[in-house]
């Protein structure tokens, strides 16, 4: 079950909607950024949204070693209960921090757009 909620977590994180951008889908949001009149604000704004491609590649290479991990661990008659809950507890670790990220690189995007440019991009 843990590994059905992860995937589904990751999924929702970084899918976004093909329609509109979303702050969690770093490659529609870089389309509709690159649409911005060039200047120091869009300049920035991609390099937010480089780091959003950042952080949804490492919250991806967690989660793919938390998977292995767990799947090693869970087919062998020798493991126990603690063992396949501490397969998860980096992924955890990882989610912590990438979920700060997610919610700076946001603030971040709000001090650099204009209201204007912002609803550009979101709507």
């Amino acid at each position: 079950m843990p590994v059905l909620v992860t995937i589904a977590a990751v999924s929702y994180l970084f899918g976004g909607s093909k329609e509109k951008a979303s702050f969690l889908d770093p490659a529609g949001l870089r389309k509709k950024v690159e649409k911005l009149p060039e200047g120091s604000a869009r300049t920035s704004a991609i390099t937010l949204v480089d780091r959003l491609d950042i952080l949804a590649k490492e919250h991806e290479a967690a989660t793919d070693a938390a998977i292995n991990a767990y799947i090693t661990d869970v087919e062998k008659y020798e493991s126990t209960t603690n063992q396949l809950v501490e397969d998860f507890e980096p992924l955890d670790q990882t989610r912590s921090k990438v979920y700060r990220e997610l919610i700076e690189v946001r603030q971040d995007l709000i001090d650099t757009l204009s209201p204007e440019e912002w609803n550009k991009v979101f709507s």
